[in-house]
């Protein structure tokens, strides 16, 4: 099933379906074009109202979504366009730049280029990977591994038993895990890690308040030279090292650190960068 509307400004995108994949693609044009395949594409709901389409696969039952087939939903539409995108357990991929989105599957894997609007990113036991994102970015799995290349705004990452990585963060970042590793590239703002049994790491923490905790951890921290820090470091039984050269108080506007590093078993480092 092909479907093509005009659509002259970006628009807003709803799609429902259960299994398969959903592929966007935004970029500069002045027409929609929508693509559905599957054994039961010609049950797909596609209707545009005013700037809204909808594509809603087919229910069945008391179920959300028909058992066994798989629909693959292909679209193209105006760059920073809104997303609301639900599946079961089909795939979400997204290229190009788009504005508002919430994206959630059940067993999908997510991957997005790039937001300009606030974006929540949900999926129960899939991987998720962001590029870049220029706002606000919210990002839960329930057991995959995420991957956050850069975000300019508040990021709130949690997974249950996922390994995390984030290039550069630079607001206010809140990384959770039951059981993986976390690393953060370069943290120019405040950032908080947490996890039960995996390691934490920060390449370069620039300023701001710097929390890492966990219970069977090792914990590495690069601060760069010449950076005053305030540190609370603990850990029950590892060891902490540290070549960070003392600088004394920070002068007024200076960027500085204070740190809070805890862990049970782990080892602590801080090393100068």
């Amino acid at each position: 099933m092909q479907r093509q509307f005009e659509t002259p400004a970006p628009i807003g995108l709803i799609v429902e379906i259960g299994k398969g994949r959903v592929r966007i693609h935004a970029t500069t044009t002045d027409t929609t074009d929508v693509e559905v395949d599957g054994p039961e594409a010609d049950e797909v709901e596609i209707s545009m109202d005013g700037d809204s389409l909808r594509i809603i696969g087919p229910k069945r039952g008391s179920g959300f979504f028909g058992k066994d087939s798989d629909l693959d939903v292909e679209v193209t539409l105006p760059t920073d366009s809104n997303l609301a995108v639900k599946t079961g357990s089909a795939d979400i991929d997204v290229d190009g730049q788009v504005a508002e989105s919430r994206l959630k599957t059940g067993s999908g894997d997510i991957s997005c280029d790039t937001f300009s609007g606030a974006a929540s990113v949900d999926t129960g036991s899939g991987d998720v990977e962001v590029s870049e994102a220029h706002a606000e970015l919210r990002v839960k799995s329930g057991s995959g591994d995420v991957s956050v290349g850069s975000c300019v705004r508040e990021l709130s990452i949690s997974t249950g038993s996922g390994d995390v990585e984030v290039g550069t963060a630079n607001a206010r970042t809140v990384v959770k895990t039951g059981s993986g590793d976390l690393q953060v590239a370069t943290a120019n703002a405040d950032v908080s890690l947490s996890t039960g049994s995996g390691d934490l790491t920060i390449g370069a923490a620039r300023r701001g308040r710097v929390s890492a905790k966990g219970a069977s951890s090792d914990v590495r921290i690069g601060i760069p030279a010449g950076t005053p820090v305030w540190a609370d470091i603990n850990t029950v039984t590892g060891s902490v090292r540290s070549n960070i050269e003392s600088v004394g108080a920070p002068q007024e506007g200076q960027d500085h650190i204070e740190l809070e590093a805890r862990t049970v078993s782990g080892d602590i480092v801080l090393k100068q960068v």
